[in-house]
C-alpha cells in the first residue's frame, strides 16, 4: 500500500470538500448584481405591479387590557421607483390604523429577481401617537448597518421550505415556513383557491407567530395571530398598460462585482461556483500532497 499517495489523495479530497461542501457559501449566494433585478413585481402570489390598492380590516385583542381594537390597513404601489443598495426597487406604501387613528406609515421596498423570487430591501417607518410623529422604530434598509435583503416570496415555494424575509440583526429578523400550497380561503373581498399558507416568526420574539394566506393573482388575503385577524376587503384593478420596458426581470448574468448581499432561498442551490476557485484549491491541495509525500518518503528512508 502506497501511504504517500493515499495521504495526498485524502488531502485533495478534504480540501475540495471543505471549500465546496454543504457549509460553504458560493459567490451566487453572497452577491447578486442590480442588473439581476426588476422593480416590476409579477409573482403570482405577490403581484404588486398587476393589482391596484388593497384594503384590509380586522381586529386585535390588547393583551394587557383585553380590549378589542379595530384595525385597518391600506396599501398601494406608488408611482416611480427608488434605489436601495444599488438596486432599483418598487415602493409599497402601507398605512395602518387602530381604532380609526393612524398609527404607522411605512414605505416597503421590493424587487423581483430574474429567477422569479421577490426580494425585500427594507422599509422606512413613521410611527404616530395621538396624531403626532413618535419615532421610526422598525426601520431598516439593505446595505446599511450590516443589513441584507430578504426573500419575501420564493420563486417556486415548496411545503416545508423556510426562508428569511428580513435580515436586519436586532431590528427585523422575520422568517416564514410554507405549510400548504393548495388551500381555499374566503374573505370579504371574495373566495380564492390554490393559496399558500405560511407560518411567520422571529427569533426576536420567541413564541409569537402569525399565519398568512397568499393567493394567485391577488397576493396576501388574510393573516391571523394570537388574538388578531385581518382580511382583505377590497382590491383595485391593476394598471391597464404596464410599462413594456419593465415587463420582465432582466436576463443579464449574475455578478459579484456590485456587492449586493442576498440570502440563499433555502432550496440548496449550488449555482455560480467559480472554476477559478476550484483550480486554486486543487492546486493548493496538490502542492500540500506533494509536501506530505516528500516527508513520508524521507521518513521511510530513515
Amino acid at each position: 500500500m502506497n501511504i504517500a499517495r493515499i495521504s495526498a489523495a485524502a488531502i485533495v479530497t478534504l480540501m475540495v470538500a471543505f471549500a465546496f461542501g454543504p457549509g460553504a457559501r458560493t459567490d451566487a449566494q453572497q452577491s447578486i448584481g442590480p442588473q439581476d433585478f426588476s422593480p416590476r413585481i409579477t409573482h403570482p402570489l405577490f403581484p404588486l405591479s398587476l393589482i391596484g390598492p388593497k384594503v384590509f380590516e380586522g381586529e386585535e385583542v390588547d393583551a394587557d387590557t383585553g380590549e378589542t381594537i379595530e384595525q385597518r390597513l391600506e396599501s398601494r404601489l406608488l408611482p416611480g421607483t427608488e434605489t436601495v443598495a444599488g438596486v432599483t426597487v418598487s415602493v409599497l406604501e402601507e398605512k395602518a390604523y387602530e381604532g380609526g387613528e393612524l398609527v404607522e406609515v411605512a414605505l416597503d421596498y421590493f424587487a423581483q429577481h430574474r429567477d422569479g423570487s421577490v426580494y425585500y430591501f427594507g422599509e422606512r417607518v413613521d410611527n404616530y401617537e395621538d396624531g403626532e410623529l413618535r419615532d421610526h422604530a422598525g426601520q431598516w434598509l439593505a446595505g446599511e448597518d450590516g443589513n441584507e435583503a430578504g426573500i419575501i416570496m420564493p420563486a417556486s415555494p415548496v411545503v416545508g421550505q423556510t426562508f428569511q424575509q428580513e435580515n436586519a440583526p436586532g431590528v427585523a429578523e422575520d422568517m416564514a415556513t410554507v405549510l400548504a400550497l393548495d388551500e381555499s380561503v374566503t374573505v370579504r373581498a371574495g373566495s380564492y383557491t390554490g393559496c399558500m399558507r405560511t407560518r411567520e416568526f422571529t427569533p426576536l420574539e420567541p413564541g409569537i407567530e402569525e399565519f398568512k394566506w397568499h393567493c394567485p393573482g391577488v397576493g396576501l388575503v388574510k393573516e391571523e395571530g394570537d388574538g388578531m385577524v385581518n382580511e382583505l376587503v377590497s382590491v383595485g384593478a391593476g394598471p391597464a398598460t404596464p410599462e413594456a420596458s419593465a415587463s420582465a426581470a432582466p436576463a443579464a448574468p449574475a455578478t459579484a462585482a456590485t456587492g449586493v448581499t442576498v440570502p440563499s432561498t433555502g432550496t440548496g442551490s449550488r449555482e455560480g461556483v467559480s472554476w477559478v476557485a476550484i483550480i486554486v484549491v486543487i492546486g493548493a491541495a496538490v502542492a500540500a500532497g506533494a509536501m506530505v509525500t516528500g516527508a513520508l518518503m524521507r521518513r521511510s528512508a530513515r
